[in-house]
């Protein structure tokens, strides 16, 4: 209900973004859900090709009174209701979540870089949310055409105003950075990373097919081949105090990366093999052409309560399936031995997914829409 009196309030700046005019010189950025993901490397790109000598960049988020202390010259952050008007001044604007409900004007380009390939059902095609307006910007963008009519009917648009580009975050993948990249491996022969998606209809949920006991079992294991496992929380889960880090197994949580200035994809950059489930970062592992394994025990109550986008979805996961302690360590012992059964179905499917397969989709997105 608070929503919908939202967007009843906002419809009045619809009409008045329609008439102030535009600077294009002004390129902004907006998110309420914290300044990263696709937005934030997309910034960052900006940022390290001097495009805040030639034009002015606000960016306005919940948490902007982290970054205004090392903000460069020519940019500026504010906060949300700051922000509204900037967003109304500038002649072309970026977010991937978190998003005004106020639609573009004719002469302004308001971009939604999303923030991932979706497996899961979103927006309209979610039981519930079928007549939701989602549809506040010119382009959304996605990354193979497969995905036009898909996320078309997520957002309630046209496929006209979907464009293949690619994912900003991905880019980080291909960019090496030796301190970090250090203190993530730290030594270690091979590094494995678990990204477990988050359970709306259960959100203790964490790593189920792992108890204490084998997590205690595991972490002999990967000491024998000298190996660690980096497990990073979803931002919306809890650490629980019962978990721990052991010798060659550390939980991670998005505040701890940020701490570091790392991301996930710094992570993923270091990852010799990933497991996951119903999560799309996935989709932008298999950029860096690795082993992939899939914990989907719970997956006919997920598909039920949540759904696929696609009729079968295990179609799109090319990797064993970890049920047990004993499958997550033959995942660790084929990798490390170098074996990939997958890897011939896991390339197929990245073809499908993925039509660029490089590190320059912000340059892509610079050259597109910023003139």
């Amino acid at each position: 209900m608070k929503k919908e009196l939202l967007k009843i309030g906002f419809k009045p700046l619809t009409l008045l973004n329609k008439i102030i005019k535009k600077d294009e010189k002004l390129i902004f950025f907006y998110s309420n859900l914290g300044f990263r993901d696709n937005v934030k490397a997309f910034y960052d790109y900006l940022i390290q090709n001097k495009y805040h000598e030639k034009y002015r960049i606000v960016v306005s988020a919940n948490d902007y009174e982290r970054f205004m202390e090392n903000a460069p010259e020519g940019v500026a952050f504010v906060g949300m209701k700051q922000g509204i008007r900037y967003f109304m001044k500038a002649k072309v604007a970026f977010f991937c979540f978190g998003k005004y409900p106020i639609k573009p004007a004719r002469k302004q380009m308001v971009v939604n870089l999303w923030h991932g390939t979706p497996l899961k059902k979103i927006g309209n095609l979610e039981k519930g949310c079928e007549k939701i307006d989602y549809n506040f910007f010119t382009k959304v963008l996605t990354t193979a055409p497969m995905y036009k009519p898909i996320m078309a009917s997520i957002f309630g648009c046209k496929t006209s105003q979907v464009e293949v580009m690619g994912n900003p975050r991905n880019d980080e993948m291909f960019v090496p950075d030796k301190l970090k990249d250090a203190a993530i491996r730290r030594g270690s022969r091979k590094v494995f990373l678990w990204l477990p998606t988050y359970r709306e209809y259960n959100p203790d949920f964490l790593i189920s097919c792992l108890s204490k006991d084998d997590l205690e079992q595991l972490n002999e294991y990967l000491k024998g081949v000298e190996c660690r496992m980096l497990i990073k929380l979803h931002p919306l889960q809890q650490m629980e105090e019962k978990l721990k880090n052991y010798p060659y197994i550390d939980f991670i949580t998005e505040e701890q990366l940020q701490k570091q200035k790392m991301t996930v994809y710094t992570l993923l950059r270091n990852a010799d093999a990933l497991i996951t489930d119903y999560s799309s970062v996935y989709f932008d592992y298999m950029l860096m052409d690795r082993p992939i394994a899939f914990a989907v025990e719970d997956m006919e109550e997920y598909g039920t309560k949540r759904g696929f986008v696609f009729d079968n979805p295990k179609e799109y996961m090319p990797g064993m399936e970890i049920k047990n302690v004993e499958d997550v360590e033959k995942f660790i012992s084929d990798t490390f031995n170098g074996v990939d059964s997958y890897g011939e179905q896991r390339r197929e499917i990245n073809d499908r997914v993925n039509y660029y397969k490089d590190g320059d989709t912000c340059e892509r997105i610079a050259k597109r829409f910023i003139r």
